[in-house]
């Protein structure tokens, strides 16, 4: 029974990640250096008509885009060159195949702050938009040929984790995973130095179906109740941090065909009678699938 619950566990991991069109690695992104961007055209909406001409057409295929910046005429890396540029991508932004990433799927390296000419933070704020066409996309009286707007959100390293997080940082459905609360960082002076026992965790995960894409929640206990669930109580450690281990599918009692989106997560004390008694933040923790 259980290689089976695996392996459906393995099959609804595979839903999770092809819900994804286009990516960038690393992730967390340093920005000024070298990043790779993906688009699986497996993974595009092919009931847009404009879509359904580029996954018939063989390629190649290229990148535009225009965000955070789009480059002007005259600029090496313009987009398109000539009277019509729709009809003449710039073959400096040609895409390279990735077989070993699927099918489909096709990637462009760049320095963004480079590529773009634009600082760091102007690329964490906007993200990256662009989209996909064949060297030329029709227009001017011919239907287009191209996919829907794609746009990716760019994150900055984190050189401080802050007061609360999960390692690591993305929690697998089916692996163990720490939470963990740096009480030796904390600035709300009611909630500073807690003893061991005190600290309780409130988690709600939200899972989505993979068959309808419904989303729902799991709570397992009600923030008012957390005393009475002995699983909710966090282990400090000489360091001065609280901790608490879990499977998210064996804690959460994830069913099968349900897929961990994220997971909200705040502090209280167990004492607790007002919002002193408890951190200022609700953060939600990525989930994913292995």
């Amino acid at each position: 029974m259980k290689k089976i619950l695996f392996a459906l566990a393995l099959i609804v991991c595979a839903k999770f990640v092809s819900a994804q069109a286009a990516w960038i690695e690393p992730d967390p992104t340093d920005v000024s250096k070298t990043v790779r961007i993906y688009v699986d055209l497996d993974k595009l909406d092919a009931t847009k008509e404009a879509t359904a001409r580029l996954l018939a057409d063989p390629g190649p295929f290229y990148m535009w885009t225009w965000s955070p910046a789009e480059l002007p005429v005259g600029n090496p890396k313009v987009n398109g060159e000539g009277e019509k540029p729709w009809q003449n991508s710039n073959e400096i932004l040609k895409l390279t195949k990735d077989d070993t990433k699927g099918p489909n799927v096709y990637y462009y390296d760049m320095i963004p702050t480079e590529f773009y000419e634009v600082a760091a933070a102007k690329v964490y704020e906007k993200g990256i938009n662009f989209l996909v066409k064949p060297k030329n996309g029709g227009g001017y009286g011919d239907p287009d040929i191209k996919s829907e707007d794609l746009t990716i959100a760019v994150n900055p390293p984190k050189t401080d984790k802050g007061t609360l997080y999960p390692f690591p940082s993305v929690m697998l459905q089916d692996r163990l995973v720490a939470i963990v609360y740096d009480n030796t960082k904390e600035l709300k002076t009611t909630m500073q130095n807690l003893a061991d026992g005190d600290v309780l965790v409130y988690m709600k995960a939200s899972v989505e179906d993979t068959a309808t894409a419904v989303v729902t929640t799991i709570e397992p206990s009600k923030f008012l109740q957390l005393q009475n669930n002995p699983k909710l109580t966090m282990k400090k450690d000489a360091s001065g941090k609280f901790k608490l281990y879990i499977i998210p599918d064996q804690f959460f009692h994830i069913p099968a065909g349900l897929i961990l989106k994220d997971i909200e997560v705040t502090i209280r004390k167990r004492a607790w009678a007002s919002g002193a008694d408890q951190i200022d933040q609700r953060i939600k923790f990525k989930g994913g699938c292995q």
